[in-house]
């Protein structure tokens, strides 16, 4: 896995050579997993809450603090009553509902300031957690930005799952010989997963495809 600072890199000189252009033109919400390098594109955006949920668990292992943990159980049930309400046919929460759950945010942030009062056995782990604190601060918003809009995902678990496949391609038994070979492959998959997440057979899809006519609405 490349560190924070390899993946800004990957991902400017994929902009400077033109490979993520799509970024630089793309007009939706995207999510990730506190890449802030990708911060200037799109028009808003939304960090893996299972992503953050792991740092959560990690800072409680290191620290001992019991704040990590409330937050984890705070963020998980908000998901649960939101899975409710979509079940329920409901697109929205009520604004007093979201302002006790941005308010709770801010509660949680508070206990987590004075528990840290007291320090913890490895006072290393103090600095990193004080990092991570001002992180939740300040990017509150895309944190809780699923409650907002319910088009947005709570994790980013599918598209992981479907990177996956380009993944293991890294590895030397499944690596490409050609840049060509390489594209193909990419090609084939975007089709595949589309009409997967939309419903399509991939018999049709393909028959479209080489008939020349459109696929996808």
């Amino acid at each position: 896995m490349r560190s924070k600072t390899n993946q800004a890199r990957f991902i400017s000189s994929l902009s400077d050579y033109g490979e993520a252009a799509f970024l630089q033109r793309y007009r939706g919400i995207l999510m990730h997993d506190h890449e802030t390098s990708l911060y200037k594109y799109g028009v808003d955006h939304v960090e893996c809450l299972v992503h953050l949920i792991r740092y959560l668990t990690k800072n409680s292992e290191d620290t001992g603090h019991h704040w990590s943990q409330k937050i984890i159980s705070f963020l998980l049930s908000i998901n649960e009553y939101r899975k409710k309400l979509k079940t329920a046919g409901t697109t929205e929460m009520g604004k007093e509902t979201l302002k006790r759950i941005e308010d709770r945010y801010d509660e949680l942030l508070g206990e987590a300031l004075s528990e840290r009062k007291n320090g913890c056995k490895l006072r290393w782990t103090l600095k990193e957690e004080k990092v991570f604190l001002n992180r939740l601060k300040k990017y509150k918003r895309n944190h809780l930005l699923f409650i907002h809009d319910f088009d947005v995902s709570f994790d980013n678990n599918i598209s992981e799952r479907d990177l996956r496949k380009c993944k293991n391609r890294q590895k030397m038994s499944g690596g490409f010989r050609t840049k060509k070979g390489k594209e193909v492959c990419c090609s084939i998959l975007m089709i595949t997963e589309t009409c997967k997440r939309q419903g399509i057979d991939l018999m049709h899809a393909f028959r479209s495809i080489f008939q020349g006519k459109p696929v996808f609405a």
